[in-house]
């Protein structure tokens, strides 16, 4: 007998995917978690030491939450940082998604990093060795755990694009902003065109916005709770090593959060 609930369920989440718009028809990463606030556990037998557990899964391809598979291949560093900063790295799971356990032991705000190897993209019909772009991608999950005190995802965790919080996501409210800088080489990102995706909104809408010119931005929360991904993407030329490789350089950052 079919489970009405489940079944609704998972065509409402597969009815209101969200596409992001992409160059040619290169993928994007980010980084699904099954709980983004998970509380502190214990048991004296199934969890003597007290800890909080959430699943980390892949996103790859151009529908938000889930679209394809991410190839071995592909993936770069896979790590997650704790409350006092310390790096952990982590091995992905087996299945098509690579859903990864991940077991925090403390309260605060904890960051699951990854990246995806460069390499190059689309070569230009008539040259030897020569491609369209080469490419770089970055990804970041904020979880929190208890009471998080102020913004602990202020940091960088030193992608070479990246998305920074300015205010801590899990203390968003309905009508707030959500403010946030794009780092490129640790600097400001100037005019980055920034996506971000509610994964309940009822309306499918998206906000579409660019950095100014200290690399900051900001979307409103509006009408739903759960779920967010937000997107930068750049375009450079190539730079001198590699000017005789690609017509330019493409670097992409997500993160994904949830307002509680």
């Amino acid at each position: 007998m079919i489970d009405l609930k489940r079944f609704l369920q998972v065509v409402f989440v597969l009815a209101f995917c969200f596409c992001f718009s992409t160059s040619g028809h290169a993928h994007t990463m980010w980084l699904n978690v099954t709980d983004y606030s998970p509380k502190i556990f214990s048991h004296p037998k199934y969890a003597p030491k007290p800890r909080a557990k959430s699943v980390v899964y892949f996103g790859w391809g151009h529908k938000y939450p889930v679209c394809d598979f991410l190839a071995d291949k592909y993936l770069g560093d896979f790590f997650l940082i704790g409350p006092d900063g310390g790096k952990e790295k982590l091995k992905p799971g087996e299945g098509g998604f690579k859903a990864t356990e991940i077991i925090m032991k403390k309260e605060g705000g904890y960051v699951v990093a990854a990246s995806i190897k460069p390499g190059f993209y689309g070569k230009v019909k008539g040259e030897k060795d020569f491609y369209k772009m080469r490419y770089a991608q970055y990804a970041k999950a904020l979880i929190n755990i208890g009471e998080v005190f102020g913004n602990p995802f202020s940091k960088s965790v030193g992608h070479k694009l990246e998305i920074i919080p300015l205010v801590n996501p899990g203390r968003l409210k309905l009508g707030d902003w959500f403010e946030f800088k794009v780092l490129y080489d640790g600097e400001p990102a100037k005019r980055v065109k920034v996506q971000a995706r509610s994964l309940f909104s009822f309306t499918g809408e998206s906000f579409d916005v660019s950095t100014d010119n200290n690399g900051k931005a900001r979307v409103k929360v509006l009408h739903y709770y759960g779920p967010w991904m937000v997107k930068a993407a750049m375009k450079l030329p190539p730079s001198k090593e590699f000017k005789d490789k690609c017509q330019e350089l493409s670097y992409t950052a997500t993160i994904t959060f949830a307002v509680p």
